[in-house]
């Protein structure tokens, strides 16, 4: 499923490719961000970005080997826990351009549906009966994106960037013993970004790192974050296609996402995209570029000749 989703982003990317037009309405405001992956543009002083979306996250996993679970607070019991997950990640972020270079984002990422972890035969009696513990996912993201290097003839542009996830997430690994709680988590997510204008077709790419106390607890160290997005913009529009090797949504690592969508420029600094990811789900955003500080030409020597 996922080969024919990108077989059919490329053809599509191909087909715009072929019959793209480039002018200065083609091109609109710099992308900030492709559909999941950021460029290493920013909005400038005053611009502003919305986004929400929204992705499955499904998962059941029944270790064969029992793990301690505390029991009250005051003791601990071997048992048998089981883990499901048929649930929605719901993002939604909000960014602001504070300066011509930096941007600051916040939003958080709720959930419709709760996970689960099951113990059966809590009371070791042999009833067969589950005990059923929901579990809460939600959290708070901070994050900010800074342009290391502004896009040149001969150079891409460079950004670096980075956000803080803190909250509730799926414990995927069962390393919480507290199955009655649900399990917090502090992440950091790291990350490089490069952006490339070719004139008919722009190409960001970048590179990261993600870290999370639950990825610490259970001895899995990091993630590594690969990015890699294209844009072909034609008569006001922008048909956008990326791929990332893993996306953290509270905590949630989705590995291998690729999407495809279209970006419409309302007017010379708005943009709408929207976007379809390979895992199911969608993605919404809507832009306003901000105003940057636009460095005048020096007049050259006078010259003799």
């Amino acid at each position: 499923m996922r080969k024919r989703f990108l077989s059919i982003m490329l053809m599509a990317a191909l087909a715009l490719f072929l019959t793209h037009t480039d002018d200065a309405a083609a091109r609109g405001t710099p992308a900030v961000n492709l559909n999941l992956v950021p460029t290493a543009n920013t909005l400038g002083r005053g611009g502003f970005s919305l986004s929400v979306g929204m992705f499955p996250y499904d998962m059941e996993k029944s270790p064969s080997d029992p793990m301690d679970v505390d029991i009250g607070g005051f003791f601990q019991e071997k048992h048998l826990v089981k883990l499901q997950s048929d649930i929605w990640l719901l993002p939604s972020r909000i960014t602001f351009g504070i300066s011509d270079r930096l941007d600051f984002t916040f939003g958080g990422t709720y959930s419709a549906g709760e996970p689960k972890k099951i113990i059966t035969d809590y009371y070791e009696i042999g009833d067969d009966r589950d005990r059923v513990y929901t579990q809460t996912v939600l959290d708070g993201v901070l994050g900010m994106k800074y342009s290391v290097q502004e896009k040149s003839d001969k150079l891409p542009a460079l950004a670096f960037g980075g956000e803080v996830q803190m909250g509730y997430t799926v414990d995927n690994e069962l390393v919480d013993d507290t199955p009655g709680n649900s399990f917090p988590f502090v992440g950091t997510l790291l990350y490089l970004s490069a952006s490339y204008d070719f004139e008919m077709i722009n190409v960001h790419g970048g590179l990261g790192m993600f870290l999370s106390s639950e990825s610490v607890q259970s001895d899995k160290r990091f993630d590594v974050p690969i990015q890699l997005g294209v844009e072909i913009p034609f008569n006001g529009l922008a048909a956008v296609v990326d791929i990332v090797t893993f996306r953290a949504f509270s905590g949630v690592g989705v590995e291998n996402i690729i999407s495809g969508g279209l970006r419409y420029d309302i007017s010379p600094r708005a943009t709408l995209n929207a976007s379809v990811v390979s895992a199911g789900g969608f993605l919404v955003r809507f832009t306003v570029g901000g105003k940057k500080t636009e460095i005048a030409a020096l007049p050259s020597a006078p010259t003799l000749f």
